[in-house]
């Protein structure tokens, strides 16, 4: 199934033409990766792609009901959380069912079956997606990235550039989305961890189109 198709692309930066009549097609479970020089367009089709550029033509198609990724690692992040607390926000939507749980559980507490019911659906959905293993995950990721040496509760204003881009990748591929568009992602990766990352990838199961220097 095809996720995202491209179709007619042309646009240019300057005087430099990047694309003409271009096109592509992702499909789901597909991995892609294109390599190229500084200046080729790699990035401004990422960009293209999250509707950040518009092109001077062409069009871009995706797939209604899908969760996009986008990494973006020099995003402003909120200086003032630790690692820890960045990286359970993305499972920030789960949170909220954890509490929806909770108040339907007390609501239900008078014997109210059609509170207790829902309470249960909502409780299953936890399950569904692993949210009693948050805590886990969150250490896989970051170890596998090299961060779990600097410690989950380091503040983000105290860490390196590298390290927050780090930090903002491992939010990413903990939220798990339909499509990774990841640009650059082993940027301040070192060998282990770039062949974590690819071994990670694979796992999810998920599609992913990535840009390499």
């Amino acid at each position: 199934m095809s996720l995202l198709e491209i179709t007619g692309l042309t646009h240019s930066f300057g005087e430099n033409l990047l694309y003409k009549n271009a096109g592509f097609t992702l499909n789901k479970g597909e991995h892609i990766g294109i390599v190229g020089q500084n200046g080729t367009g790699k990035s401004t089709l990422i960009k293209i792609c999250t509707e950040q550029i518009i092109p001077d033509s062409g069009r871009i198609i995706w797939q209604p009901n899908i969760t996009i990724g986008y990494l973006d690692q020099y995003a402003e992040i909120d200086h003032t959380l630790t690692m820890k607390e960045f990286l359970k926000s993305a499972f920030a939507k789960l949170f909220e069912i954890e509490i929806q749980v909770m108040q339907l559980y007390e609501k239900a507490a008078d014997g109210d079956m059609k509170n207790l019911e829902l309470a249960a659906y909502y409780q299953e959905q936890l399950e569904t997606h692993d949210f009693y293993s948050i805590d886990t995950a969150i250490e896989r990721v970051a170890n596998g990235l090299g961060l779990l040496a600097i410690g989950l509760d380091r503040p983000i204003i105290e860490m390196s550039g590298g390290q927050r881009a780090k930090v903002i990748l491992a939010k990413l591929l903990l939220e798990k989305p339909d499509v990774l568009l990841l640009d650059e992602p082993t940027n301040f990766l070192d060998k282990d961890h770039v062949a974590w990352l690819a071994e990670y990838l694979s796992s999810l199961g998920k599609c992913f189109f990535s840009c390499f220097p």
